[in-house]
């Protein structure tokens, strides 16, 4: 591809890391991303190349995480924290999602898997000092599990569900519990051996639920309610596919609330009557705002050893396609994985021991 070129109102951005997500590569298998030839990555950080604008000259040279979301900036959506439903919301390197988007997401369809990339200038964070290009590039993970949690709207003290645990949203949450006052999270996955790792974050506050090829909602609820016999006080939710989903309502308290952003296709068999009966909420959400980013960098630079050590594989460009078949395979465990274009496959530090 050629190299870019900052029009107006633009910035070109030399990536120093770039994160990969499943999610990403599945729109691709699945012919979802709608400009081909592209280049996929959403998830960018790095260094202000060049400026479209004289007047934005100040940025050369800034350490910057770049927001991925694309949205109008005026309507309704754009002025409440609300922008990922904007009409004209897509994400750069990544998919369109609103019905009026096409045309930004035209001039923004390519994203970080590669050297350089052009950027709204408006979307462009400045990095604090102390925090490194490999979280900057996962600042988007951590605001959409802040998304979460705001949406979960928990007291202190909460039990909290936590679904596909073993992934990257699911550590991403798991490692922010403590600034929601959570105090037991129930980790669920389909790995018995993988979340006995994820348990290690903090075995004090995880316990651990493996999903299994034979369960019904019963069992699911039963060993929830095992650990917390009066039921969790939400779930948040990102299984991408299953029955899952159905499956932890039985281990949702009165009250409670499940907050969906898994995307998953399965139809839910829970009978509206439960929902009411239970006083439950579901909620479906999409991507963090870039107030959740700003709260994410807020957090993650206050402590970035906490969070820098859920980042288990660190890859050249040209290894990419290694973490998409891994990603596909679940051959073996990956919470957060970023590519680092500067690295060449023989120098990469692949996976943290």
């Amino acid at each position: 591809m050629p190299d870019p070129v900052a029009q107006r109102g633009e910035a070109v951005v030399r990536v120093a890391a770039a994160g990969l997500a499943p999610g990403a590569f599945n729109l691709l298998r699945m012919g979802a991303v709608p400009i081909l030839p592209t280049i996929l990555g959403h998830e960018i950080s790095g260094t202000v190349e060049s400026v479209g604008d004289p007047e934005r000259e100040g940025l050369l040279g800034h350490r910057v995480r770049v927001h991925p979301l694309l949205s109008c900036g005026a309507c309704d959506y754009c002025t409440t924290d609300r922008e990922m439903m904007c009409a004209q919301n897509a994400m750069i390197g990544h998919a369109v999602f609103g019905p009026e988007a096409m045309g930004r997401y035209q001039r923004f369809h390519n994203g970080g898997l590669a050297e350089l990339v052009v950027v709204p200038v408006a979307n462009l964070d400045l990095l604090p000092d102390n925090l490194d290009f490999e979280l900057g590039a996962k600042v988007h993970d951590f605001a959409n599990a802040i998304r979460a949690y705001k949406l979960a709207d928990l007291d202190k003290g909460a039990t909290l569900i936590v679904t596909a645990a073993t992934g990257a949203m699911g550590v991403a949450t798991i490692a922010l519990a403590h600034e929601f006052g959570v105090h037991r999270i129930i980790a669920v996955g389909r790995d018995a051996d993988r979340l006995a790792e994820v348990e290690q974050l903090d075995p004090d506050l995880i316990r651990t639920v493996a999903l299994q090829d034979d369960d019904g909602p019963q069992t699911v609820a039963g060993r929830i309610r095992a650990i917390a016999p009066q039921g969790a006080h939400a779930a948040i939710d990102y299984l991408p596919g299953g029955r899952g989903t159905s499956f932890i309502f039985g281990g949702v308290r009165v009250g409670g609330r499940i907050v969906h952003m898994g995307v998953n296709p399965e139809p839910l068999v829970i009978p509206p009557a439960a929902f009411s009966v239970n006083c439950i909420s579901f909620i479906g959400t999409r991507n963090g705002t870039r107030k959740d980013a700003h709260d994410a960098i807020r957090l993650l630079s206050a402590d970035p050893q906490r969070y820098s050590r859920l980042i288990t594989h660190r890859l050249a460009l040209d290894e990419a396609a290694v973490a998409r078949d891994n990603f596909s395979s679940r051959a073996e465990p990956m919470w957060m994985a970023v590519v680092r274009p500067e690295l060449t496959s023989a120098d990469a530090l692949g996976v943290d021991s």
